[in-house]
């Protein structure tokens, strides 16, 4: 048994159970006491109960297996929190298998608001290649089944549809230009709009408009944050993009609301901060608490997969090369030597290979002028497809961690393989090949907009490469249980400049953990997935248990 922290009964313990402190070196123990909100001591079942007072609350874990709580490294849970009241015809959740049946669910709203209400809808990424129709809904569409509302639907993060009301409503002709880093799709006859809005040409339409509403917001975060506290999810790196989402979680923490840790990370181009103000306050990644912090800044190179605009050296998607870059060489050297010469930890978004040569491109010039290596700077999304041998080696070199997305594997491989093709679906998310190059493995989820934030799902995918279908899809050697574990738990704790305080159960620690209903070392690992969270500690408190069946 190890000691640590003030003397005194434990405020919690628990017992006869397998706990794996996920310390080099440790076996799982039988029981963990907590104090003080930090991990006082792990060891057998007979020495931990000897910390229990009168007031002790005691835990028969019957058998049950704990580990440190989990994390998920990209998300964007404030902004997805925004469209909680959208109507969801996202067909990975929902019975949406046609146009007919996303508009049906559309009407049946439109009925229960006055005519001339705003109606949005939410659909799945790449959805067009699993409705009946093979398509997606088109203006017109919209127009027929909702002639009295301006209306849209969104499709990922990166497509959005709106009808003629809508873009009637918002001003937008054959005269508006296209806004810098996005697509306003156009007839090639006459030059009106057809509807289609991608990557940054979303805003003409959508606008941050729910998002100027703080206490809206603050509820949809913390009930966001509730859904991850019952999958085991305690800490969350969010992007950001809006001084309202920065408001509502200092709300949410200034009132002892906010349920899990947060590290914010601000999108600094194409976004609501305008100009660079995080440079001219010196601000360095870490500022805040244990519970909320500055986490570093975004910056995306080209556009997403899900929307055809990854750019990629090879078509894909029936789409020319190039996809849709947002920013040039130049402008990303410049941001990455003014962003890495204050300190600030960078996060790139690089989808398809070309984007992802820029940003290395601009990693390693900025790295012939200063070590760059401390600062733990980030590629979003490397590690999903074409990072080869050459990109590995160039990414270790510089000391940059790449943050793939297994959830993208999982949710649609099938897709995938449409789109890329065979050979280049069989070489994508390469996790193994990112371990053995001597990387650093960890990952995000890219929810709760997309799919849910579920790290038990993810550690699935990463170590049985099984998909939603039920193909398993791989390299040959997958990743194991305990390097998954320690990905999303040791890994993403460091990345996120917290490796003092998370990561393990190790004495001292703080005690974030979570109570499994199985050993997920005992289940097959596609069963990962399907493991109950029976209850989720934040700071040695309970923030969620599961109801008795």
């Amino acid at each position: 048994m190890t000691l640590s922290g003030p003397t005194g009964a434990a405020d919690l313990v628990f017992r006869n159970g397998a706990v794996a402190t996920l310390e080099p070196g440790r076996r799982p123990v039988e029981a963990i006491a907590v104090r003080a909100g930090r991990v006082a001591a792990v060891g057998s079942t007979r020495e931990i109960e000897a910390l229990a007072g009168p007031r002790t609350h005691v835990i028969d874990l019957a058998g049950r297996s704990v580990i440190p709580g989990l994390a998920d490294c990209h998300v964007h849970l404030a902004t997805d929190a925004a469209a909680r009241n959208d109507v969801d015809v996202r067909d990975l959740f929902v019975d949406v298998r046609s146009i007919r049946d996303l508009l049906e669910r559309m009407r049946e709203r439109a009925a229960q608001v006055p005519p001339g209400t705003w109606l949005a809808a939410r659909g799945s990424p790449m959805q067009e290649l699993r409705f009946e129709e093979r398509r997606l809904p088109s203006r017109s569409d919209l127009d027929a089944a909702l002639p009295d509302h301006p209306a849209y639907v969104t499709f990922g993060a990166h497509v959005l549809i709106a009808n003629r009301k809508a873009i009637d409503a918002r001003g937008i002709d054959r005269t508006t230009p296209n806004p810098d880093r996005g697509v306003v799709e156009r007839d090639p006859e006459t030059g009106e709009p057809t509807g289609v809005f991608l990557e940054r040409a979303r805003i003409l339409i959508k606008g941050p408009a729910d998002r100027t509403e703080p206490g809206f917001l603050e509820a949809a975060i913390a009930l966001e944050i509730d859904r991850c506290l019952a999958r085991g999810v305690t800490t969350i790196h969010d992007i950001v993009a809006e001084p309202a989402e920065v408001l509502a979680y200092q709300r949410l923490w200034r009132t002892g609301r906010l349920a899990a840790r947060v590290g914010l990370i601000f999108r600094v181009v194409h976004s609501g901060f305008r100009g660079h103000p995080l440079l001219e306050l010196g601000l360095l990644p870490g500022f805040g608490d244990g519970r909320l912090w500055f986490c570093g800044v975004k910056m995306s190179i080209d556009g997403g997969f899900t929307g055809g605009n990854a750019a990629f050296s090879k078509p894909a998607h029936g789409r020319p090369p190039g996809g849709l870059i947002r920013i040039t060489q130049e402008e990303l050297d410049d941001l990455v030597d003014r962003y890495d010469r204050a300190g600030i930890r960078i996060s790139i978004h690089a989808m398809g290979d070309v984007a992802l040569d820029m940003a290395l491109a601009a990693y390693e010039r900025r790295a012939a002028l200063s070590d760059i290596g401390a600062a733990r700077h980030r590629i979003e999304h490397m590690g999903n497809w074409l990072s080869g041998p050459d990109h590995l080696g160039r990414t270790r070199s510089l000391g940059i961690i790449p943050v793939p997305n297994p959830s993208i594997l999982f949710h649609l491989a099938d897709e995938i393989r449409t789109d890329l093709g065979d050979d280049r679906a069989r070489s994508a998310f390469p996790f193994r090949a990112i371990l053995d190059a001597g990387l650093p493995l960890v990952v995000g989820s890219d929810g709760p907009g997309y799919w849910p934030i579920d790290v038990l799902r993810d550690l699935a995918v990463l170590t049985s490469r099984r998909t939603r279908s039920g193909a398993t899809i791989g390299e040959p050697s997958p990743v194991s249980v305990a390097e998954a574990l320690r990905a999303q738990t040791v890994t993403a704790a460091w990345l996120g400049f917290r490796e003092a305080d998370l990561g393990t159960l190790a004495p001292g620690m703080r005690a974030d953990l979570v109570v499994l209903a199985e050993d997920p070392f005992g289940v097959p690992p596609e069963r990962l997935a399907e493991i109950a969270v029976d209850m989720t500690v934040v700071d040695g408190q309970i923030a969620y248990e599961r109801a008795a069946a």
